[in-house]
């Protein structure tokens, strides 16, 4: 009884499906990487153990994952792995002398272990920490990065791009995505890390359908060294997340006036992730929105768009003058469903003319905007804000990952929006409010 059309959307979700089964988020790959290299320290066999690849780059998607390990005894490596690390299996006929390859259970995921020998971990670790083009780029110098580590051994990876004459290029740049360039330039950035973070804006709490107060999200806050708390709990239209009615918003900042005061100068800041309908609209009235410090606006539903669609969809919030950030801006769910399709440049763009700002979504699940575009987004003149989504207190540390993200596309503190104190917050939200910017 399906149509032609419905077979097609299915048949094209299970594909989807099936073509992830063996990879990883990031943050399950985490987990992973921690407790392997929480077994090699219990052995005296290898030196130093690092792990490299799509890890060390911090991709968001992890479809292998690659260690090198320094040692002078191989065999009784090899035989530890097999004897103490559980929930891996080695596969023999993809092994060598040097290198042990075999999965990860349950999901099968590739796994690689590259044994070296002391003196040459830096240059491996190297040598498995960049992309193609980013080692084969032929530098002023005449040479490569891999014609210089093949010639001889390093100590640090410091010493190999000084003997390159190159600034430092961190590892979550090592794309070969213009970093080259850059560093040849000497307008390599200076990126954002994790303390430069002063606030976490994109929040949820129990007035919707997040699993702690107010109060307990701001002490998590305040806890973590942060200055301030942005609640941006669902709007009316998400019904089947207890998405706030305008009576609700004004009992929400009653509560949020009262915490401000118990707990000066840390503050709350009154936001709302507004649903952004069918037609671009938002799905409260003005004088709602106007209520609010700052408008997170989001597409949660009609997600089948074409990119025409989409596009309209968003560049039409993007043009409400209530709109302050644009949230998760394609809708997609790593390895669990692909986001809409996206004329991003138009999309960035009508931010830089509106002076919106676009969210790095934080949640390890979403990771959205896509790092690849952050670069062309800092071009254009655009803010992010690293936001954690949070649902729960614990998820305010998703921050961790979105840093992660912003650097990989060569953000800075300075272009990140909650790396404002307070003060600079307020200020720039009081006067984005009045259209002052």
């Amino acid at each position: 009884g399906f149509g032609e059309k419905t077979q097609a959307n299915i048949l094209a979700e299970i594909s989807f499906v099936v073509g992830n089964a063996k990879k990883l988020r990031y943050d399950k790959a985490e987990k992973i990487v921690n407790v392997l290299l929480e077994e090699f320290q219990k052995t005296s066999y290898c030196e130093k153990v690092e792990v490299v690849g799509e890890y060390r780059r911090c991709l968001e998607i992890i479809t292998t994952l690659q260690f090198v390990v320094a040692t002078i005894d191989v065999a009784n490596c090899k035989k530890y792995i097999h004897e103490s690390i559980a929930e891996i299996i080695e596969v023999p006929q993809n092994s060598g002398i040097f290198v042990w390859r075999g999965v990860v259970l349950p999901n099968q995921m590739p796994l690689e272990f590259h044994f070296v020998k002391p003196e040459n971990f830096v240059n491996q670790v190297f040598l498995l920490s960049a992309a193609e083009t980013h080692l084969t780029t032929v530098l002023p110098i005449g040479k490569s990065l891999l014609q210089l580590i093949r010639a001889k051994n390093f100590s640090t990876e410091e010493e190999i791009y000084k003997a390159a004459n190159l600034p430092f290029i961190a590892v979550e740049m090592r794309e070969g995505l213009g970093e080259i360039t850059k560093a040849i330039q000497n307008k390599l950035p200076n990126l954002i890390i994790y303390k430069d973070l002063q606030g976490a804006i994109h929040n949820h709490s129990t007035y919707s359908d997040g699993k702690n107060t107010l109060e307990e999200m701001l002490l998590a806050c305040k806890s973590m060294g942060l200055q301030y708390f942005g609640i941006s709990d669902h709007s009316q239209t998400a019904v089947y997340a207890n998405g706030l009615s305008p009576a609700r918003i004004q009992g929400q900042h009653a509560e949020i006036d009262a915490l401000n005061i118990k707990y000066a100068p840390f503050k709350i800041l009154k936001g709302i992730e507004s649903d952004i309908l069918g037609d671009g609209s938002l799905d409260y009235e003005n004088d709602v929105l106007q209520s609010f410090d700052y408008v997170v606006a989001s597409v949660h539903s009609n997600l089948k768009m074409d990119v025409e669609t989409a596009t309209k969809r968003l560049i039409t919030a993007i043009e409400n003058p209530y709109t302050t950030i644009l949230g998760h801006a394609t809708g997609r769910l790593l390895l669990k469903r692909q986001g809409y399709p996206l004329d991003y440049q138009a999309v960035i763009e009508a931010c830089a003319k509106n002076n919106v700002v676009i969210e790095i979504n934080a949640s390890p699940h979403r990771l959205d905007l896509d790092w690849r575009w952050i670069d062309y987004a800092l071009q254009c003149g655009v803010l992010l804000s690293i936001n954690p989504d949070a649902h729960n207190t614990a998820s305010l540390a998703y921050m961790h990952y979105g840093v992660l993200m912003g650097r990989k596309g060569g953000l800075t503190k300075e272009k990140t929006l909650n790396c404002m104190n307070l003060e600079q917050i307020e200020e720039f939200l009081k006067a984005r409010k009045l259209n002052i910017l």
